[in-house]
């Protein structure tokens, strides 16, 4: 498995969910978390399609305006690198009960990214995770699953993972699940290749590291 700085890594998570401890005040505006994601975004879209090489990419994500941001960034950088049509899809969901007409949306897609962090409260986040999970494993996705690190760091689908069976078993046997964070004293964001099941959730390697340019480091570091 590969190791960095156990704390950077998790700060660099933190920070990509729009998570940080309830006791901290975040330094940036509302515009700058937006710029940020900007940054965040772009990379997040050319990790989708220059280092996991989808063509097609269906984005699931919740409403809060934090993950619309990234969400817009990222579909702004795939649709930049887009060779035909049909590139992008995105798919909003209020609650769980969307999830099948979300899936319904991204199904014919290489790749398929979660989204869910933001203002949106933990378990409801958790509750449409699981649902999209589930409506993947019924349908037998083959393509490309990329999680955002607010679903990775807290193990959502390792959770869900262990309360589905059905899950768990697509979960298990899928070799294209990825994720990525950022290693803060580094300022570099990295690609990972992960591994799940009901028992645990791994990296199982680093396809790729970015060096963060300044403007973007900058406004990471006084986000934490």
């Amino acid at each position: 498995m590969y190791k960095r700085s156990t704390m950077a890594i998790l700060i660099g998570a933190m920070f990509m969910a729009g998570v940080l401890p309830a006791q901290a005040t975040p330094a940036l505006t509302l515009g700058e978390q937006f710029a940020l994601r900007s940054y965040t975004g772009q990379a997040m879209g050319l990790a989708l399609t220059d280092v996991i090489k989808a063509k097609r990419i269906g984005i699931a994500t919740n409403q809060s305006s934090i993950c619309s941001s990234l969400t817009g960034a990222m579909g702004a950088q795939i649709v930049a690198k887009a060779k035909g049509d049909g590139a992008l899809n995105v798919a909003s969901l209020a609650n769980a009960d969307d999830a099948a007409r979300a899936f319904a949306a991204v199904r014919d897609q290489d790749a398929v990214a979660l989204i869910f962090g933001g203002q949106t409260p933990a378990e409801e986040n958790y509750a449409m995770v699981k649902a999209m999970l589930k409506a993947l494993a019924e349908n037998d996705y083959k393509g490309a699953v990329l999680l955002h690190v607010r679903v990775w760091l807290p193990k959502m689908a390792q959770r869900a993972a262990s309360e589905d069976a059905a899950i768990g078993r697509y979960l298990a046997s899928k070799k294209n699940l990825y994720t990525v964070t950022v290693d803060a004293a580094k300022g570099h964001a990295l690609v990972h290749q992960v591994s799940i099941d009901g028992n645990e959730q791994r990296s199982v390697k680093v396809l790729h590291e970015v060096a963060m340019n300044d403007s973007w480091l900058e406004l990471f570091k006084r986000s934490i």
